[in-house]
């Protein structure tokens, strides 16, 4: 019975979520604090991206899904760095802890750091250096709701600042988690970045990346593969990117939301991912070649108590990104 009520839940939320709007038919880049849509983690980054129905997410992606939560995360500590081109980084922590009978609560930071630069005049002469990022500080409270079904919702405050330019904006999160047919299989709904500016850069107001998501993962009986399916950007449909020229058409449009990722299970300490993102490799690839923009790869390895994940997501000619994830109980 469980099951089927999360089925209709999962397939409203889908369809209501993928109706043609018109209103929505943007490019995501258009938005203000994209750093926000960066993978959270190493692990699901090495997945083809953002997942929300993962197995045991943990306290590393809980912005992503904050419905991961659970006694399990109680007093665990998660750090990522990811090394993006040129002098640009980012970095995030998170710790969680459990409250027996009241849930589990999380927070955390996120940091982009773009780097110091040089200002200059009209003439070209030089006036100094300065520095620009992004910055958000996310909290966030889960509870058990039946015995496989976990919901929860956080709070998140952005920063960014350009130099003179600075803006600021408050949001919600929130997200689902049921597991089922004896934990082989689990799914999540989220909704990420549901907020409003506070401050603007130029008096001119923008949109936040909201995203509506809807996910799946499943784990093969008698052989350690593991799959997880994510539909990503349910509160719009058109999802168009620089270089279109016409219509992408519905099959293309289709697969634009959807992002896939598989965990070779070889052991309980140590794991194999590959993952794919259409809509990345759609805004990533050159066309020149056959290339691998959109697919990462990654590995999972447990040491004692300390959990190591790495990613490497490739951007086409442009080279690959390489992220790092490490996290334990305290």
């Amino acid at each position: 019975m469980k099951s089927y009520i999360l089925a209709c839940l999962l397939l409203g939320t889908v369809m209501s979520g993928m109706a043609p709007s018109d209103s929505f038919a943007q490019l995501r880049h258009e938005t203000a604090f994209g750093f926000l849509n960066l993978p959270g983690s190493a692990r699901t980054a090495a997945l083809g991206g953002n997942h929300i129905s993962l197995h045991q997410g943990g306290t590393a992606n809980f912005d992503i899904n904050p419905a991961y939560l659970g006694v399990q995360n109680h007093k665990e500590l998660s750090l990522s760095y990811l090394n993006h081109f040129t002098d640009i980084y980012l970095g995030s922590a998170g710790f969680a802890w459990h409250l027996e009978d009241i849930g589990t609560f999380a927070t955390g930071i996120r940091f982009l750091n773009y780097g110091d630069f040089t200002r200059t005049d009209s003439d070209g002469i030089e006036l100094g250096t300065f520095n620009a990022y992004d910055f958000s500080w996310n909290t966030a409270y889960s509870r058990t709701l039946l015995p496989d079904l976990q919901a929860g919702m956080g709070v998140q405050v952005i920063v960014s600042s350009y130099e003179a330019y600075r803006s600021s904006a408050l949001a919600l999160f929130g997200g689902i988690h049921y597991s089922f047919n004896n934990e082989l299989t689990h799914a999540g709904v989220s909704f990420r970045n549901f907020g409003v500016q506070m401050t603007t850069f130029d008096e001119r107001r923008e949109n936040l990346p909201f995203n509506l998501m809807a996910g799946i993962t499943h784990r093969l009986q008698h052989l350690p593969l593991r799959f997880n399916l994510t539909l990503h950007s349910l509160d719009r449909w058109n999802l168009p990117v620089f270089d279109d020229e016409s219509d992408p058409g519905f099959f293309d449009n289709l697969f634009r939301h959807v992002r896939f990722g598989t965990e070779f299970l070889f052991s309980d300490s140590f794991q194999l991912r590959l993952g794919y993102d259409h809509l990345q490799s759609e805004e990533l690839k050159t066309d020149r070649r056959i290339d691998l923009s959109g697919a990462s790869i990654g590995l999972g390895i447990v040491i004692r108590d300390i959990h190591i994940d790495f990613s490497r997501t490739s951007y086409s000619e442009t080279g690959g990104l390489i992220q790092l994830n490490i996290s334990t109980r305290l």
